[in-house]
């Protein structure tokens, strides 16, 4: 019995390797690449040459540094504004009783249930034929606050109903108003749930790919996602200076993982998202 769970144990970490390495085997060439002149790419297209180009990584910032800061800036905004406005609206939804207050949420949470793909038109029009917002960053962001605070709003009201409820009798008490419930007790008991809905959202907003190359035909307020696929008809860089872009527009997310983790999963962990 013993022999046959370890035969079993054997065959779930062979698995588990083989899936690592053809996931990670991609990045791997990518990085490789991103240190080879031309010549080099052609004498061997996966495997280390020498010497390696470090200047392909001073053409390639000078290429992306543009896209990366118009997706930083993006991103920071969006994260912002869906964290405050979902927090708020949630917070209301799991702490005040109003007529018709279900029916509103259950409203809310349907359009979960709708493929974002039908409001693209929808959001066409509204953005670049209504508002003029083309190559705005405000047409990029609108989207995001809207849509991306559906799925934060169904988590938070779960995560903020299961505050306890003496402690907002005994604030009320002492004279807190609601604007101090808010602040001062539910968003730091909130800390693990908040950061799991931002980190969502700015992994989501970095990889955006397709509402971006509507809204921002412009090269100078591309984001990064769009701006990498335009790089090689724009720019025509050497696959060095090609994959040494794809490199520092993934830095930021890798750091990201790196910092954030243990939040993440101690956020999960916590029941931040049992809902």
């Amino acid at each position: 019995m013993k022999r046959k769970g370890a035969t079993q144990d054997t065959i779930f970490i062979a698995i588990l390797i083989s899936v690592f390495a053809i996931s990670v085997l991609p990045v791997v060439i990518m990085f490789i690449r991103s240190w080879k002149t031309l010549p080099q790419v052609g004498r061997s297209q996966i495997f280390v040459t020498l010497p390696l180009h470090y200047g392909n990584y001073i053409e390639a910032w000078a290429l992306v540094q543009r896209y990366l800061m118009n997706t930083i800036f993006v991103v920071v905004t969006s994260v912002i504004g869906v964290v405050l406005l979902s927090s708020i609206t949630a917070y209301v939804f799991a702490r005040y009783r109003f007529p018709g207050k279900n029916v509103l949420f259950a409203a809310i949470i349907a359009l979960l249930m709708i493929p974002g793909v039908i409001g693209f038109v929808p959001s066409i029009i509204l953005v670049l034929k209504i508002f003029k917002l083309s190559n705005n960053f405000l047409g990029v962001l609108f989207p995001y606050w809207s849509g991306g605070q559906i799925f934060a709003i169904f988590v938070l009201r779960a995560f903020f109903e299961g505050l306890p409820e003496e402690m907002f009798e005994a604030a009320r008490l002492d004279g807190a108003g609601h604007f101090d419930l808010y602040v001062r007790i539910t968003l730091p008991l909130s800390g693990s749930i908040l950061s799991v809905i931002a980190i969502l959202n700015i992994i989501g907003t970095w990889n955006d790919y397709v509402w971006p190359l509507i809204v921002l035909s412009n090269e100078s307020v591309r984001t990064i996602a769009v701006g990498l696929t335009f790089l090689r008809d724009t720019k025509q860089p050497d696959p060095g200076v090609e994959m040494a872009s794809y490199v520092i527009a993934s830095i930021p997310m890798f750091i990201l993982f790196l910092v954030t983790m243990k939040t993440f999963v101690r956020g999960i962990a916590s029941g931040a998202i049992k809902a």
